[in-house]
């Protein structure tokens, strides 16, 4: 049945669709029928090879995290935001991310910066130049690259691997970056992990599988309004109990713990005290 409706799809398919091959449209449109509508046994093995690989990789994930910046003398709070989306179409590989960091003098709302939307698109099976998320010295310029992917028969881990080639030879004493997947230890959620890359493009994460698409996160600040009160409470922390970087969970509950807590009166006080200062 599965098969029978790629067939179907190519006949309803017009010459205006020039930016994806045929095969291409019609495995983006057999998964996006969902996981329970398939049968891959009913298909070719090279399309359900393909699928497969769509169900794993085609993702978007977030990385989100807030540390103290000691080098300033006024320990101010620093910001990581970090985005990941993979869309494998059976022909190529399109990695589309998000990063940057930023320092609070107030609070990740009122000194918010978006970062900005890269990408890159490598075809499998075809060598293309290196592109500079993958550079980190003048000389690899002048190599090329291809991609490739491995997962595991129930379909829980795979990996994306990145290889460097120099006058068509492979390079394997240097790096060759990596994007893995796979299921947590709880199996309630993705995530990924990079390795290999520019970490001024491109860190290494682990990222978190997010339902937004890529295009919508980090486009506004994490809260509606000023959590300032929220950051004082994590400073505070930081400074005295924790080493190292705390993520998204942790700021939401010092922000419940800011603003949810305080009877009325106080939360009023507070707040006109630190309007009049600002």
């Amino acid at each position: 049945q599965a098969y029978n409706c790629l067939i179907h799809f190519y006949k309803r398919l017009t010459i205006h669709n020039t930016m994806r091959s045929l095969r291409s449209l019609c495995l983006l449109k057999v998964h996006s029928l969902g996981q329970n509508t398939l049968d891959l046994s009913q298909m070719p093995p090279s399309l359900a090879k393909d699928i497969k690989i769509m169900r794993l990789f085609n993702r978007s994930f977030i990385d989100w995290e807030m540390y103290l910046e000691n080098n300033l003398a006024d320990d101010r709070l620093g910001i990581f935001q970090n985005a990941l989306s993979i869309q494998y179409d059976g022909v190529s590989w399109s990695i589309m991310y998000r990063s940057n960091d930023f320092v609070t003098d107030c609070c990740p709302h009122c000194d918010f910066v978006e970062p900005d939307l890269e990408q890159f698109t490598l075809e499998e099976g075809k060598l293309s130049p290196v592109p500079p998320q993958f550079i980190f010295h003048q000389r690899y310029k002048d190599l090329m690259i291809g991609v490739s992917c491995t997962l595991l028969e129930d379909g829980t881990s795979g990996q994306i691997k990145f290889n460097l080639l120099e006058d068509s030879v492979p390079i394997t004493d240097r790096f060759n970056p990596t994007i893995t997947i796979w299921m947590d230890a709880d199996r309630t959620q993705w995530v990924a992990d990079c390795c290999g890359f520019n970490d001024d493009t491109f860190p290494d994460g682990p990222y978190i599988e997010t339902p937004d698409p890529i295009q919508d996160v980090f486009t506004t600040p994490l809260y509606h309004s000023c959590i300032r009160r929220a950051m004082m409470l994590l400073q505070e922390w930081l400074l005295w109990e924790v080493v190292g970087p705390v993520g998204l969970d942790e700021v939401m509950a010092a922000v419940d713990e800011a603003f949810n807590q305080q009877e009325p009166e106080e939360f009023l006080e507070d707040f006109w005290r630190l309007a009049i200062v600002e």
